[in-house]
């Protein structure tokens, strides 16, 4: 039978309130950003149950950052300085001691308890699956010259499609150029190149390539889709980016303007080093897939491959004439880029912001990178004096390589989308 002890005071730390409380009344007093994390530290710490003893002991409440925790020891120093009867603080460290001890005995003997309830659950089939993902992920692959072959992996939408006369055309283009390949599932890009040795191990080979016809491209402009595809793109880990882009008929009814077009991939070009490269038609883009192959096969045939992390890839290293290579895992790439991965706030924020009109994904990372979080940008707009400082919070931030500020108008399109109480 479960033993249960609950120990409550009505206020455990009244001088720890009464101080934060004045702090948080100076603070708003003076319209001082600080109110918001005083005020979230005072809301916990009237919700913790037992007596805290120091301003370290509260480091373990929301809201109490190492400078708050050192500004209540130093009060704490002065009062007791003050005291005329320090036995009150003995009394009351015995007090605490004695609430703690109780609460640690009960802890303890519910945990004998409960281990003896649970019996060892044996692991399913997923857990045995997971497991030895887990193992094969952290395994070191190492590849000897001559000892791999290279393969140029598709993804399944490539090959798929409502005509059957065109379903197998990619693998049939392959085929007829004579290159290695084989058709899979891809949670990013549509075409890259792994190196496959005898054990089955893959490391991927730092290109990638974006395959886009024309009529694609500006559907992909249209919907925001070109943006979010471009930032996962740099988020992989592989460093060679390629827009494989091919001409749909004379160009024409695309639903953009052509010279649009071409200057949207002029711009990935110079702001995000991406390689474009502009075929005529689907054959020229399997042919060049094929001359690819066939250059990367004679680049790497004399190289040292082992497995990194993505955090441990060089990114300055010369893959013509290094004779190592750290390389991704292909089942750590595929995992890490689905779509379906979870993503940090900061993430899902750089996503948000793509979708709203007029915002490239330079425009999108330099916000980011000065307002990490939705939650931050809106705590800038409370602490601005004036509503049309708060509208125009944004404008002077630089963008791109040539650092240009954001404008007026997009600084005041955004203060309102965020500032909006949508019913």
């Amino acid at each position: 039978m479960e033993t249960r002890l609950e120990v409550r005071l009505r206020e455990p730390n009244p001088l720890f309130t009464r101080w934060l409380e004045r702090w948080l009344r100076e603070a708003e007093r003076r319209q001082q950003k600080s109110q918001f994390r005083l005020r979230q530290a005072l809301e916990s710490l009237r919700s913790y149950p037992l007596p805290l003893s120091s301003g370290r002991d509260c480091s373990i409440l929301r809201g109490f950052g190492g400078t708050l925790c050192q500004l209540i020891d130093e009060e704490l120093r002065q009062h007791r300085g003050l005291r005329l009867a320090p036995q009150e603080d003995v009394a009351r460290a015995q007090y605490e001691q004695q609430v703690q001890e109780v609460v640690r005995q009960v802890q303890e003997q519910q945990t004998v308890h409960q281990k003896r309830l649970v019996k060892p659950r044996k692991p399913t089939k997923k857990d045995l699956a997971e497991l030895a993902a887990q193992e094969e992920r952290v395994r070191q692959v190492e590849m000897k010259p001559g000892a791999f072959q290279l393969l140029l992996l598709v993804d399944t939408q490539e090959t798929s499609g409502k005509n059957k006369r065109v379903l197998d055309q990619t693998r049939s283009y392959l085929e007829s150029l004579g290159a290695r390949h084989e058709v899979r599932r891809l949670t990013i890009g549509d075409f890259l190149w792994v190196a496959q040795d005898p054990e089955g191990n893959e490391l991927v080979l730092p290109y990638i390539v974006e395959r886009k016809r024309m009529d694609d491209l500006a559907s992909s402009i249209r919907d925001g889709r070109f943006h979010e595809q471009k930032h996962r793109l740099q988020q992989s880990g592989l460093r060679n980016i390629i827009y494989l882009v091919e001409d749909y008929g004379d160009n024409e009814q695309l639903g953009l303007p052509l010279d649009s077009l071409q200057q949207a991939l002029a711009n990935a070009k110079v702001q995000t080093g991406v390689q474009v490269v502009r075929t005529e038609n689907h054959f020229r883009s399997m042919s060049y897939l094929a001359a690819m192959s066939r250059s990367l096969g004679q680049i790497f045939a004399n190289k040292r491959l082992y497995s990194v992390d993505r955090g441990q890839i060089d990114k300055c290293s010369c893959l013509l004439m290094d004779s190592q290579l750290g390389l991704l895992k292909f089942r750590a790439l595929y995992e890490d880029s689905a779509k379906n991965a979870q993503l940090t706030v900061r993430e899902v924020f750089v996503q948000q912001l793509l979708q709203l009109h007029s915002l490239s994904l330079e425009r999108a990372m330099a916000i980011v990178e000065r307002y990490p979080t939705p939650r931050c940008l809106l705590e800038a707009y409370e602490v601005c004096p004036e509503p049309k400082q708060a509208r125009l919070l944004l404008s002077s931030i630089p963008c791109g390589p040539l650092e240009r500020p954001l404008g007026d108008k997009i600084s005041q399109c955004l203060h309102e989308f965020y500032t909006t109480h949508f019913r």
